[in-house]
């Protein structure tokens, strides 16, 4: 009952601080959806706008109307009426989003759009029209018209062939399994037409929102942000007629260019470059080769973004939309900063200051602060962004630190797992069952090719939503704290060689009371298994952590395995005569800072993604080292192991003292 009550004692810490987090935990919002006062309109233009849908109307009329008329005459009746229908809807969404705009330009230009398709104007005046209104709006209603990360073609297939082929065909022909039962027909991403006045941003809003009239369903909730960009460039080479020519000279397109353009616009972007200008042919090459090897993005897209996020934000806050304002803060930070940090190894204080500004901003919004409050918090954050931009040089990464990390731990857990396999065989021999130590040998095997599955199937599960990836990131650092602090709290009461002796040899009595050799199998496998998934959770959360540095990680893996190998032949020829103690001792410690590191980690992520609020506190310190930052939630968590660790400690000195203290009573009182 005593020992109960320590236990509790001694977690009672971490028990308070577990409470405190879940009070700090909210729904994880849905970044990839619009917010609830933005959803998507019905075409009677009564609710609330979203101003990238009316882009995407926009950009659906600029290309469907040459297929609704020609030379004034409607060829196409049906899809004429929703041209007319939708240049009606585009013009009514502006005036609920900008109704302070009416008779200016933009409005003055929406209205002419009406009038045009109303009057069956030649294609080039209606494409004309679209085509200017599409890059206005995107600038006036800040819609973020370009993708965040480099899109990925080779996923960008993979995704279309199990999502898109089964209605579109794996060649993009328009004629897959289901195509015939689809009217009107599916789109032919084969036919030069067609494609060559597309932009990628078309397709990825149209998967996004899906096509009215049109079997073409929104793919918003199966395909995440980045996902849906993939398929959009990857539709981009699927034109039958595609050549690509490497170009001739630097003519700088930009992953937004390649976006927001058509391939008949960047035609002439390309010419208009050119001080000599070459034949037509060379020019659709080139863009062909620039479809098919889209460029990396460069670091002033990202902050371009962040920038228009934090605007949007604030500009929501001032309207009393605190939902969108944080959903907006948010996309700034996981879309906008989080992709640069590697760019940024050697700045990790500067990283740092930005995070915890961004998080003052979002507190300041949840606390429902004046706006002059929040708007001062904002001018804040950009100016740590201003230092942020300068510091965007590559650099080396201070990595020691991390190197020493994935040293121990793989150290660490290979030499257990090797020791428990040596007392098991050890025990067996003493025992007069040698013949059975193949079966350890076999379940020992079978443990480490379980591990190595483990880690290539925790790589598999990492692959979702970005959103979704940080969550788990977050999680698994905390479920790596855990762990950690319960290994290295085992640890230290593990110490006595004879303890580890006892607890092997109970384990292995265990399996040999069975009489199978299977069972001695199983015993082993688990026992490797334990080490193997213990290793594979903490170089999840290293990686995660360090993605800046994980030549580290691996340098560090590299010199620790090597070590290990060092290791396991002397456990193995020597027996118990290395210097157990000082290890266990060591790692102990070294294990039980890494918990308080990756705990702080883990809550500073889940806070960075909005699944946990912060609870600023009101002083300015943040030591990155040992990921400590100014909330009450992260330092909840980080104060609790620490005391819990020490009380720990505490109580496994006084429990010695009281044995030491016993074994010399005894002989006293025998004499």
């Amino acid at each position: 009952m005593k020992r109960k009550l320590l236990t509790v004692l001694i977690l009672s810490p971490l028990m308070a601080a577990t409470a405190v987090l879940l009070v700090a935990w909210v729904a994880p919002p849905e970044l990839d959806t619009p917010s609830a006062q933005m959803e998507a309109l019905k075409p009677d233009g009564n609710k609330p706008a979203d101003p990238q849908k009316l882009v995407f109307l926009l950009q659906y009329i600029g290309i469907d109307y040459a297929g609704a008329v020609r030379n004034g005459e409607v060829v196409n009746p049906a899809e004429y009426d929703e041209m007319v229908e939708f240049s009606e809807t585009a013009l009514a969404w502006y005036e609920t989003l900008r109704p302070e705009n009416t008779g200016k330009p933009t409005h003055e230009r929406l209205q002419q759009l009406q009038q045009a398709i109303a009057a069956r104007a030649d294609v080039s005046q209606v494409q004309g029209l679209t085509g200017k209104l599409i890059q206005d709006l995107s600038t006036e209603l800040s819609v973020i018209s370009y993708p965040t990360r480099t899109p990925d073609l080779r996923q960008g297939q993979a995704l279309y062939e199990s999502t898109c082929a089964p209605c579109h065909g794996i060649t993009g022909s328009g004629k897959g399994p289901v195509a015939h039962e689809l009217n009107p027909p599916p789109s032919n991403f084969q036919d030069p037409e067609f494609m060559n006045r597309a932009t990628p941003y078309q397709f990825f809003n149209a998967m996004t929102y899906g096509v009215q009239g049109t079997a073409m369903p929104s793919h918003q909730e199966a395909l995440n942000e980045q996902q849906r960009w993939d398929i959009a460039f990857y539709l981009m080479t699927l034109r039958k007629d595609l050549r690509a020519v490497p170009p001739e000279r630097d003519y700088q397109v930009s992953e937004i260019q390649l976006a927001t353009s058509s391939n008949e616009e960047l035609r002439a972007y390309l010419r208009s470059r050119d001080p000599a200008p070459a034949d037509d042919a060379y020019y659709a090459g080139v863009v062909d080769y620039f479809r098919a090897n889209p460029p990396e993005i460069e670091p002033e897209a990202h902050l371009r973004y962040v920038h228009e996020m934090l605007t949007q934000s604030l500009e929501a806050y001032q309207r009393g939309d605190a939902a969108l304002a944080i959903e907006r803060s948010l996309d700034a930070y996981l879309r906008g900063i989080e992709p640069l940090e590697p760019q940024l190894a050697q700045n990790g204080n500067l990283v740092r200051t930005v995070e915890t500004e961004f998080t003052r901003y979002r507190a300041a919004i949840r606390q429902a602060k004046p706006f002059a409050t929040v708007k001062r918090r904002y001018e804040e954050l950009k100016t740590s962004l201003v230092e942020l931009r300068a510091a965007l040089e590559p650099s080396r990464v201070q990595w020691g630190f991390v190197a020493l990390q994935s040293l121990t731990i793989i150290l660490r857990e290979g030499i257990e797992a090797a020791l428990l396999i040596a007392l098991m065989l050890a025990y067996l021999v003493n025992s007069g069952n040698a013949r059975l130590r193949r079966h350890v040998m076999w379940g020992t095997v079978i443990g480490i090719v379980a591990g190595v599955l483990t880690w290539l199937a925790s790589r598999f599960v990492l692959q979702v939503t970005p959103f979704q990836q940080g969550v788990l990131e977050g999680l698994t650092s905390l479920l790596a704290a855990a762990v950690l602090f319960s290994v290295s709290f085992w640890l230290l009461h593990k110490i006595d060689i004879a303890k580890w002796k006892d607890y092997i040899r109970s384990k292995t009595e265990q399996a040999l009371g069975t009489g199978s050799g299977i069972a001695l199998a199983m015993a082993a496998f688990l026992a490797v298994f334990r080490e193997a998934f213990e290793t594979v959770l903490f170089y999840q959360v290293l990686l995660s952590k360090y993605e800046f540095a994980q030549t580290s990680v691996v340098l560090g893996f590299g010199v620790g395995v090597l070590f290990l190998a060092i290791a396991v032949t002397l456990i193995f020829k020597l027996g118990m005569r290395i210097p157990l103690k000082p290890f266990f001792s060591v790692s102990g410690l070294v294990l039980g800072l890494l918990a308080f590191v990756f705990a702080g980690y883990g809550v500073r992520e889940l806070q960075n993604l909005g699944v946990l609020n912060e609870t600023v506190l009101p002083v300015d310190f943040s030591w990155g080292f040992l990921e400590i930052h100014p909330t009450l939630e992260g330092l909840a968590l980080q104060g609790a192991i620490l005391v819990s660790f020490l009380l720990g400690w505490f109580s496994m000195l006084v429990q010695k003292l009281r044995l030491a203290s016993k074994v010399e009573l005894e002989p006293a009182a025998a004499g």
